[in-house]
């Protein structure tokens, strides 16, 4: 894992192998929303301001499959490094 801190966000890269273990990817509801794919790589996207922004909505609303908000034991965007 990887964390880059910035000012008006925090990057967070993982290995596949870290988004099953700690974002739950692939456990359906239980997966955290702010999990995102890029090029061969994961991304927690909790403290991305603005791309957050729309899954907070969508969670309020209900509109997206995954639940999971993060914060749990290991979670990336709360670990320290």
């Amino acid at each position: 894992m990887e964390k880059i801190i910035g000012d008006w966000h925090t990057k967070v890269m993982l290995s596949e192998d870290e988004a099953k273990d700690i974002c739950k990817m692939g456990d359906g509801e239980e997966c955290c929303a702010f999990l995102v794919c890029g090029n061969d790589s994961f991304e927690c996207i909790r403290m991305s301001y603005p791309a957050n922004v729309s899954i907070f909505s969508r969670l309020k609303k209900g509109t997206i499959k995954e639940k999971g908000e993060g914060g749990w034991s290991g979670c990336a965007w709360q670990s320290k490094l």
